[in-house]
């Protein structure tokens, strides 16, 4: 008995040496089948592969996010943009001019809670303003271009988008000027050196729209630095704003001019300059780039929009306009809020409207410091389209830059002697 207990033992000990091997043995048959395994072949999907990337900028479209400012020149038209501190560029623009027809179009777009109205404004207002003076429905132009405006604003509150765009816009036809405006987007002429502002900012402070939109059940009131239309847009008059419709409508100020022989520059731009630039300031700048007598007239290529990226927006030549230390500094209820609160669900996270920022300089006491166009380091590339009106409209942005401005600037000059007979 004890052999055979002896023996099974003998046999059980087998046994668990041979399950041991086997179990051993597939632990590294398991191993290697795992080592041998590869991870499948990953296949991109088509969609993917179609996505190109566009060589060509393009401003109308693409420019919202760039970080680098824009430059345009045409047939007698200047152009300068630069990106403020915003998430998107809001400012846009719209210039139509040819060489052999004495008519032009020309746009400064100011969009504030996104960018959309401002883009649709640049896409459709010159298309309704022609329209509606082909068809010759009204009974003056002046009335065709204020139902150009309506149109474009009709058609826009019908996208249900909560952003608005403050317009100033120039057409000129034969002899006359025909200037319009909502917010704060301003015209000035320069007659023989001298400014003549031929818009009126629409705010919030002014008196007659403010009882204008108290007559209409609506307040206005004192936020964020400045009086705004509920305490929430400084503008009394835009395209778009849904919110505020009843009180900020779309009818514009028009006026017409005929042109003289003492007209000579129309600048047209965003309120981004006009908070820090006063208006014969502009006007000083540009004369002092573009006199009569000395014109730069350097070859550009016409017709086509251009990047500026010989230099970023940080790194451009700023002006020196008067000493820091003469300069009375800002109340501060004048300060420009950085709250970047969206009230009314619109498309990105800008403030509603910029603060009303008023200076508390006497411009006439003020000597202001131009550099010459043909100094060395004017910071004009070859690579770009360098032409007077060009440099002027760059200047002017970098003076407003230098002085503090964080706004989108859009600046558009027009040499007026491209339309007289």
């Amino acid at each position: 008995m004890q052999k055979g207990i002896s023996t099974t033992t003998v046999m059980n000990d087998n046994n668990n040496i041979a399950t041991t091997d086997e179990n051993q043995n597939m632990k590294a048959d398991s191993f290697c089948s795992l080592k041998r395994k590869r991870p499948p072949k990953i296949e991109i999907p088509s969609l993917l592969c179609e996505i190109r990337v566009n060589s060509e900028p393009c401003f109308n479209n693409d420019a919202a996010d760039t970080k680098r400012p824009i430059c345009f020149s045409g047939h007698g038209v200047g152009l300068f943009c630069r990106k403020g501190k915003k998430t998107t560029m809001e400012d846009t623009h719209k210039i139509i001019s040819t060489s052999n027809v004495k008519r032009g179009f020309f746009g400064v777009y100011d969009g504030h809670g996104g960018r959309k109205a401002a883009e649709f404004v640049a896409e459709n207002l010159h298309s309704y303003v022609f329209e509606m003076l082909d068809n010759g429905s009204s009974t003056t132009r002046e009335k065709a271009i204020e139902a150009a405006y309506l149109k474009t604003d009709q058609r826009f509150l019908k996208q249900g988008l909560g952003s608005g765009a403050c317009c100033v816009t120039a057409l000129i036809e034969g002899k006359e000027i025909i200037i319009s405006n909502l917010g704060d987007c301003r015209a000035v002429l320069c007659r023989s050196g001298v400014a003549e502002a031929l818009t009126i900012d629409h705010r919030a402070e002014r008196e007659d729209e403010r009882k204008r939109i108290e007559d209409k059940g609506g307040y206005v009131e004192l936020h964020r630095g400045g009086w705004r239309v509920h305490g929430v847009l400084s503008v009394t008059r835009s395209i778009g704003d849904s919110h505020l419709k009843d009180w900020v409508p779309a009818e514009p100020d028009t006026k017409t001019l005929i042109l003289a022989p003492d007209m000579e520059y129309l600048v047209l731009a965003s309120d981004g300059l006009w908070d820090e630039v006063g208006n014969q300031e502009a006007v000083d700048m540009i004369m002092q780039y573009c006199p009569r007598e000395k014109r730069m007239q350097l070859p550009v290529e016409k017709g086509k929009e251009f990047y500026c990226s010989s230099k970023t927006p940080s790194k451009l030549r700023r002006v020196p306009i008067i000493k820091s230390n003469t300069r009375k500094s800002r109340s501060p209820c004048c300060k420009k809020s950085v709250n970047s609160e969206d009230e009314f669900g619109n498309e990105n996270e800008s403030p509603p409207k910029k603060a009303r920022r008023v200076s508390t300089m006497n411009p006439t006491k003020m000597k202001i410091k131009i550099h010459s166009p043909n100094q060395e380091n004017s910071g004009l590339n070859k690579n770009q389209p360098s032409n007077a009106l060009v440099a002027a409209c760059r200047e002017l942005v970098n003076l407003a830059v230098s002085r503090g401005s964080s706004d989108d600037i859009t600046v558009m000059i027009i040499d007026l002697s491209h339309f007289k007979c």
